[in-house]
């Protein structure tokens, strides 16, 4: 990792004593307060898959050493930070029994349901990986998918094929957690005796193209054997094994998202941390006379009344910013906000399903943004608002559709 843990403290600190005082206004209380939940835990990398997909093997590949083997049994594993080995076991019954040592040593005792593995591994303060397994009816794979897309950061799927039913399986994963993904070839020195790794890559190329960051053949096998010798033959090892480029390419994801985070919260605490509460803006009208945002939006007219609308208005913004006649860059970037703000409590009335739970987070996730466009200011941040709005309404027209 480049960027350094006192890199981020100073900054954290600051931005919870900026929350504490109460010095961000109302609407950037709750991002900050992710924010600062979000600098305070490791990335959370979840490997997934279906059985017998070499998802624990590579995980100790990723680790350098031999922590799970062949212990998980279908189990979810998490492998985080702590100050020694340690192994704690949750039962169905809620009893939790520690263990001294690694996974991969012991046995599993009877009626667990989650394995938490501690290592005094200092990555492991960056960056945190859970094994997800796959299994049982496709419903409630794709309810554990959609769960784990919600509560991770990058997702790693293994598979030999990327069958089309695991494609499907796929499909249902927002694009946001999309772009940190990456589909893990497995087996890959076995593929390759057999001939059918490079058909398979070129095969899947397009489809991983589009749906991950890209496809990875690896060994995961030598690649742990070239990580534990460490000599210089293994080195060469570690490279042709795949597991070195994914390796450099996972920690490099880890650091964007540890780079964002600060470079965001930084933002917050520049702009309202200083010493004296600043008040909120001002809200400015948007709507015609009489009428509230929330009624424009909601209206009673249903969901695909509200995308039109979004769509409608954001096409007007845009119009307006780039001819250079229309309003005030911070009213547009106001109107941005109030507009999400109306749409999001939309979002909160509807009943609780994958695709309304998808709408909502892609909805804060466009929220976040436009705080970001409203902190840097200027015609350039309106336009770049008022796009976002754009695409906001597409992806949550083709996930949703028309109520």
């Amino acid at each position: 990792m480049n960027l350094a843990e006192t890199e981020i403290d100073p900054v954290a600190h600051q931005l919870e004593q900026a929350l504490s005082a109460g010095r961000l206004p109302v609407e950037y209380s709750d991002w900050g307060s992710r924010l600062l939940q979000r600098l305070h835990q490791p990335v959370r990398v979840a490997v997934t898959g279906g059985s017998g997909a070499g998802k624990s093997a590579l995980i100790d590949m990723l680790l350098g050493k031999v922590v799970i083997g062949r212990k998980a049994g279908g189990h979810m594993v998490e492998v985080c930070y702590g100050r020694s080995e340690q192994v704690v076991f949750e039962t169905a019954s809620g009893e939790c029994l520690q263990q001294p040592g690694l996974l991969a040593d012991g046995d599993v005792p009877q009626g667990t349901v989650l394995v938490r593995q501690y290592l005094p591994d200092p990555q492991l303060r960056w960056h945190s990986y859970t094994e997800l397994p796959l299994a049982g009816p496709v419903n409630r794979q794709r309810d554990l998918l959609q769960k784990a897309s919600a509560a991770v950061d990058v997702i790693l799927w293994c598979s030999q094929e990327f069958t089309t039913a695991e494609q499907a399986l796929w499909a249902a994963v927002p694009d946001s957690s999309k772009d940190h993904s990456f589909l893990v070839l497995t087996m890959a020195d076995r593929q390759i005796m057999r001939g059918v790794l490079a058909d398979r890559i070129a095969a899947l190329e397009p489809v991983a193209a589009v749906e991950f960051l890209g496809a990875y053949p690896v060994a995961a096998i030598q690649g742990l054997q070239a990580r534990v010798s460490g000599g210089a033959q293994d080195a060469s090892l570690w490279r042709s094994s795949g597991g070195k480029q994914l390796f450099d390419d996972i920690l490099h994801q880890v650091e964007l998202g540890r780079t964002s985070d600060l470079d965001q919260a930084e933002m917050l605490v520049r702009k309202f941390g200083g010493g004296t509460e600043r008040p909120a803006p001002s809200p400015r009208q948007t709507t015609a006379p009489g009428q509230t945002a929330e009624q424009k939006i909601g209206g009673g007219n249903g969901f695909s009344e509200a995308l039109e609308l979004l769509q409608d208005r954001a096409e007007q913004m845009l119009t307006d910013a780039e001819a250079g006649g229309g309003p005030r860059a911070d009213a547009v970037l106001s109107a941005c906000l109030e507009i999400i703000g109306e749409l999001s409590r939309e979002l909160d009335k509807a009943p609780d399903s994958p695709a309304a739970q998808m709408a909502r987070e892609a909805v804060q996730d466009g929220s976040e943004l436009l705080m970001l466009c409203q902190l840097e200011q200027g015609e350039d941040a309106a336009i770049d608002a008022v796009t976002l709005l754009v695409q906001l309404k597409k992806e949550l027209a083709g996930d949703m559709g028309p109520s």
